[in-house]
Formats: C-alpha cells, structure tokens, sequence
C-alpha cells in the first residue's frame, strides 16, 4: 500500500503543477489578449489624433493666408 500512496501523491502533486502551470500560462495569454486590443485602442486613437492634426494644419494654413491678405489689405489703406 505504501508504494500505491507513494505513487498517488506523486500523481497528485504533477497534477497539482500542471494545474498551475496551465493557469499561468492562461494568465499570460490574457494579459497578452489584453495587450492586444490595447494597443488595437490605442492605434484608434492615434489614427484620429492624426486625422485632427491634419484638420487643424488646413484650418491653420487658411487663417495665415486670411491674415496675410487682411494685413496687406491693412497696409495698403495705411499708405494712401
């Protein structure tokens, strides 16, 4: 008998970290999976970020133009 309590405790304790390993190992593609759609957010994000800044640099692009011509304009009334 005691070789037969030998052999199932052994049996037990390679069933015991084969449990853990596979929740670590379940844990880590989570963190993994986790990982994954943040930065699938995060790549979003920059995307529209970089659709704003582009949005921003025409709107800048055409108040310097309108500024531009409002101060010529200003000038040329100022020199007569």
């Amino acid at each position: 008998m005691s070789k037969l309590n030998d052999a199932n405790k052994r049996l037990d304790l390679a069933l015991a970290q084969l449990e853990g390993a596979l929740s670590k190992r379940e844990a880590q593609a989570g963190d993994a999976a986790g990982a994954g759609e943040e930065s699938a957010r995060l790549q979003g994000e920059l995307t529209q970020l970089h659709a704003a800044f582009a949005t921003l640099q025409e709107t800048s692009g055409s108040v310097s133009v309108r500024l531009d011509s409002a101060i010529d304009r200003l000038r040329t009334v100022l020199a007569q």
